[in-house]
This record gives C-alpha cells, structure tokens and sequence, in this order.
C-alpha cells in the first residue's frame, strides 16, 4: 500500500492544492476529479487565503475574522486533498507514479 503525504504548512497546501488544479485542468473532461471536487470553490478560497496573507490587517478584531476564516478556508482545502488523495488512492492503488504526476509526495 503506497502512503501519501498531506502538507500541513499552509504554503505547501497552497502549493500542492495548484499542482492538483494544473492536473484537473490539463485532463480537463476526462479529470477524475469532476462531479466530485468543486475544483472553482478550492481555488477561490486559496486565491482568498493568498489575498489575506498580502494585507497584513492591523491587530484588532478584524485580524481575527481574517485568521479565524483564513483557519477554515484551510482546513477545508485539507479536507478535500485528503478526499482526492483517497480517490486516487482508490482508482491506482499500486500505481505510485499516477499519483506523483497529481503533485502528491510518495513516502516509501
């Protein structure tokens, strides 16, 4: 059984999250990924994340609605890569290289 590894620094999620959008978009309708990922909501809530991260708000209450949804948007996103990494475990159990190819890290 292969195991694949979920980042938990925000930007490697952020970074693995593109990798896995470039795969979807390059197979296009034949993604693996349609009808079940919403592959435009994961990609607005890291474009939301990236945004949050550049404004650098001023300590107060509203730094903490930025941290307190940036928090959520994020285990939301590691929620679904866990659901696509167990998809393509499930559709490639013994095919390692299919899975790299999606951006994920392999742990022997």
């Amino acid at each position: 059984m292969v195991k694949v590894r979920i980042p938990r620094n925000e930007d490697q999620l952020l970074g693995l999250l593109g990798k896995i959008n470039e795969r979807h978009e390059y197979n296009k309708k034949k993604s693996l990924l349609n009808g079940a990922v919403d592959m435009d909501r994961l990609v607005e809530k890291s474009k939301k994340i990236r945004k949050i991260k550049d404004l650098k708000p001023e300590p107060s209450t509203k730094k903490q609605s930025f941290d307190r949804s940036k928090n959520n948007d994020l285990k939301f996103i590691s929620s679904e890569i866990r659901s696509i990494r167990n998809l393509l475990l499930a559709v490639y159990p013994d095919e390692p290289k299919v899975i790299k190819e999606w951006g994920f890290e392999i742990n022997d």
